[in-house]
């Protein structure tokens, strides 16, 4: 078995761990990894046109409304986080009620996920198994058919060809800002959970890729933040809370915003000719 077939057979075993056995009020952790490998899982179909399609599909419908559910509960729990590092400078009467309507809303997220899980989960697993089969007898096929090829360092498959289109978008990506800066996250984050397939990946790129991914996340958390805390809080009750929030969002914003472009200006042309064969 290559090395490229483990890392994909690892990755389809996690998220069936993650179904398995999942109490209805999960904790963060277990939230974050079913969320986590469900998206590796679906960027892994996206980048393997040589399995079936049909067993692509069947997979990715049947765990994207539980990792959009699971999506839900992650989000609360991020927020209750970053609100949990504003009590020394926060008013104590703004920050608790805030801080309760999020653990509110954490608990109706967690019954939808419980009841996702309950209509799905059965599904999803028998899926799994079924793509994983067809993952292993393709990319088996795959290598026999390599074998005693001159490769330049990497394989000239579906998930390069994925790898290299990705690379391409984000290296021409339009002015980042506000408004375009999540999508661009996402394509990153496909991006990189691709290369962590590949035990030849160029590691400088990866965690590049993962800085951009954190610092980008973590401004769009406090931007959701933002938008719940003035809509449930009161402006002129609340006002020095949704100061404080609005000033560390336009920090996270710059932050995410120079780790994008120094990912643009020193890693993405190489690495767009590194996965060509260039």
């Amino acid at each position: 078995m290559n090395g490229e077939l483990e890392h994909v057979q690892k990755a389809l075993r996690e998220l069936g761990k993650s179904l398995k056995g999942l109490p209805s009020n999960p904790p963060p952790k277990r939230v974050h990894k079913l969320r986590t490998t469900a998206r590796r899982v679906e960027a892994i179909t996206a980048a393997l046109p040589e399995a079936d399609g049909k067993a692509s599909r069947r997979l990715n419908k049947a765990i994207e409304p539980l990792r959009k559910a699971a999506g839900g509960v992650r989000d609360m729990d991020v927020l209750s986080a970053n609100i949990r590092k504003l009590r020394q400078t926060a008013p104590a009467e703004s920050l608790a009620r805030l801080t309760d309507h999020l653990e509110s809303v954490r608990a109706d997220e967690a019954n939808e996920l419980r009841k996702s899980l309950a209509c799905r989960r059965r599904a999803a697993r028998h899926n799994l198994k079924k793509y994983s089969r067809k993952v292993q007898s393709a990319l088996s096929d795959g290598a026999a058919r390599r074998n005693g090829q001159a490769q330049n360092g990497h394989h000239r498959n579906g998930m390069n060809v994925t790898a290299r289109h990705l690379a391409r978008d984000i290296a021409e990506w339009p002015l980042l800002n506000a408004k375009n800066i999540h999508e661009f996250r996402l394509t990153v984050k496909q991006l990189r959970y691709i290369l962590q397939l590949d035990a030849g990946a160029d590691r400088d790129l990866l965690a590049a890729l993962g800085t951009v991914q954190r610092r980008i996340g973590d401004w769009h958390d406090w931007e959701q933040l933002g938008e719940i805390a003035h809509e449930f809080l009161s402006p002129a009750q609340d006002g020095e809370l949704l100061g404080q929030i609005d000033g560390i969002m336009r920090q996270k914003l710059d932050r995410a915003l120079a780790a994008a472009k120094s990912l643009r200006r020193e890693h993405l042309r190489s690495a767009v000719m590194h996965l060509m064969g260039c």
